[in-house]
């Protein structure tokens, strides 16, 4: 009987242990997410998304987020009780708006969810900063900034160039396409910086460039010969020759002196911080052409005009003189001519009998 007994309770304890262990595909009261940063990120970006939360698991599980039927599953997950924190990559062709978050928990494959927790956006673009530089002693530089896409939750711009950072000292989203501001300039370093915005999902669109300018300055000496010669310098209007030209940032610059009757003179110079930079020109005359006769054209001589005269024949018919048959009595007497003729003919016919 006790043998009996004892293989019965054995057999129990094998059932027991080889039974299959049922999941549970919903959260219990304790599973839950509290909150997210941050709360959303624009399409065709890497966002890494920090899920707060209860009684998450040590074990690795999975996260993703749901619109619709569409899912965008979390590329790399680290894990503790309380927070979990994943890289998103949203695509592209993402739908804009409100997606759910969805984490799995990596021991038994609970689901916790919280609906509307992250919202997809379009990227920011940047197109133009106005002005495009500044001075380093400049305290209180105003801009403005044009792009797409910007949001009412824009949290930064700034100037980035390697890790020096200059953030706008106040500034205003005064639409989706224009922001204002003001920048510190004072003691920063000269070069080019990227210009930046970031919105408080942590998106970050930095491109265009903002070139901070040094502040040292130097003077130029101009003289020409003649004098009296109108200075440019980069085209701006700077008196006439001779002129010291005080304030000039370092940097070069083209001199350019106009004087009426002598060829414009022009020079790129350099400018160096505390120092005069001397230019004398030699100014030249206008050389003018002198005129050249041209050869006489030849005289070609016109033959006279010869008149053809032209006879056309008449085309008026003179009526006939007819004998008047009726009138004529008697025959005319002969012409002497015809009887002298006559006789002279006889004779030469006798002569040659």
């Amino acid at each position: 009987m006790k043998r009996f007994t004892l293989i019965v309770c054995f057999s129990i304890l094998l059932l027991i242990i080889a039974a299959p262990v049922t999941a549970t595909s919903t959260s219990i009261a304790t599973d839950t997410i509290s909150s997210i940063s941050p709360t959303g990120g624009a399409t065709y970006t890497l966002v890494t998304v920090t899920i707060n939360g209860n009684n998450f698991t040590t074990s690795s599980g999975s996260a993703r987020l749901e619109r619709s039927g569409d899912k965008i599953t979390a590329s790399s997950c680290t894990w503790s009780t309380s927070q979990v924190v994943c890289k998103f990559d949203i695509p592209k062709n993402a739908d804009t708006g409100t997606w759910d978050v969805v984490v799995v928990k990596g021991f038994d494959q609970t689901v916790v969810e919280e609906d509307d927790m992250f919202t997809v956006t379009d990227p920011m673009t940047l197109t133009s900063i106005s002005p495009e530089s500044g001075r380093a002693d400049n305290d209180d530089l105003d801009f403005t900034l044009k792009g797409k896409n910007f949001k009412d939750n824009i949290a930064d711009v700034y100037l980035l160039k390697d890790d020096d950072k200059i953030s706008a000292d106040e500034f205003k989203r005064k639409s989706s396409s224009e922001i204002t501001g003001t920048f510190d300039l004072e003691g920063e370093d000269e070069g080019t910086y990227d210009v930046c915005v970031k919105d408080d999902y942590g998106a970050v669109e930095c491109d265009l460039d903002f070139e901070i300018l040094t502040n040292a300055e130097g003077s130029i000496e101009i003289s020409s010969s003649p004098s009296g010669a109108a200075i440019y310098i980069d085209n701006i209007a700077n008196g006439t020759t001779p002129n010291t030209v005080d304030d000039i940032l370092v940097g070069s610059y083209k001199i350019v002196l106009k004087k009426s009757g002598y060829d414009d003179w022009g020079k790129v110079v350099n400018v160096e911080e505390d120092e005069v930079t001397e230019v004398d020109a030699t100014l030249y005359a206008i050389r003018t052409a002198t005129p050249t006769t041209a050869p006489a054209a030849p005289v070609q001589t016109t033959a006279p005009r010869t008149t053809v005269r032209t006879t056309v024949k008449s085309t008026i018919k003179i009526p006939t003189t007819w004998v008047d048959t009726a009138t004529t009595t008697a025959a005319s007497p002969l012409d002497p001519a015809i009887i002298i003729g006559a006789v002279g003919l006889v004779f030469l016919v006798l002569r040659k009998h």
